[in-house]
């Protein structure tokens, strides 16, 4: 049973691409549903050469093809700019508008492509013209930069990487660098 004098606050790094990325962000949502209004979760995209590597290796694809590498860095960095260019008009519409897009992406294997992320941003009931102007914004580049930074300041090293802070009597921080269900965030609280 989950404590409800404790505020939580669950920072999950994700590859937005990354099927094991979009089934723990499921599951800290479902933790969420559960716990109820003293929960927050913040989305940060976290991307470098080591979580691309990491990410290849564990899908078993070839790393040591460059126009695949390329392909993905760019798949992930783009997908990474347009969650931060669509969280820019709402929290909510920017998980909604990322999980849109992994649902394409992850779940029916479509490619990456301007016509899919503005069919999300619809979805999202984003505001089109701004989503796109953010999109290519340099203030969306530097938010981007700023997620790299707060991933490295709190200890992730791949995705997905949970971070789980609980305030009540005492404040608690725990990394959590493996998968994780609702049920495993409800004991660890």
């Amino acid at each position: 049973m989950v404590e409800r004098n404790k505020q939580i606050e669950i920072f999950l790094f994700i590859n937005p691409i990354s099927e094991s990325s979009f089934k723990m962000e499921k599951e800290v949502l479902k933790f969420i549903g559960i716990y109820e209004k003293d929960a927050q979760m913040s989305i940060l995209p976290y991307h470098n050469p080591q979580t691309l590597f990491n990410y290849m290796q564990r899908n078993q694809m070839p790393t040591q093809s460059t126009q695949l590498w390329n392909t993905l860095q760019n798949d992930i960095y783009h997908v990474s700019l347009a969650y931060i260019a669509a969280t820019i008009q709402g929290k909510k519409k920017g998980r909604n508008f990322l999980m849109t897009v992994q649902e394409q992406i992850v779940d029916q294997d479509k490619p990456l492509s301007k016509k899919l992320l503005i069919e999300a941003a619809k979805k999202a009931r984003l505001d089109i013209e701004m989503f796109l102007s953010d999109f290519h914004s340099s203030f969306t580049q530097s938010l981007f930069h700023l997620d790299q930074e707060v991933s490295k300041t709190m200890g992730a090293t791949d995705t997905p990487t949970c971070v789980l802070v609980t305030t009540g009597e005492e404040k608690t921080t725990t990394l959590i660098e493996s998968s994780v269900t609702a049920e495993d965030l409800c004991q660890m609280v």
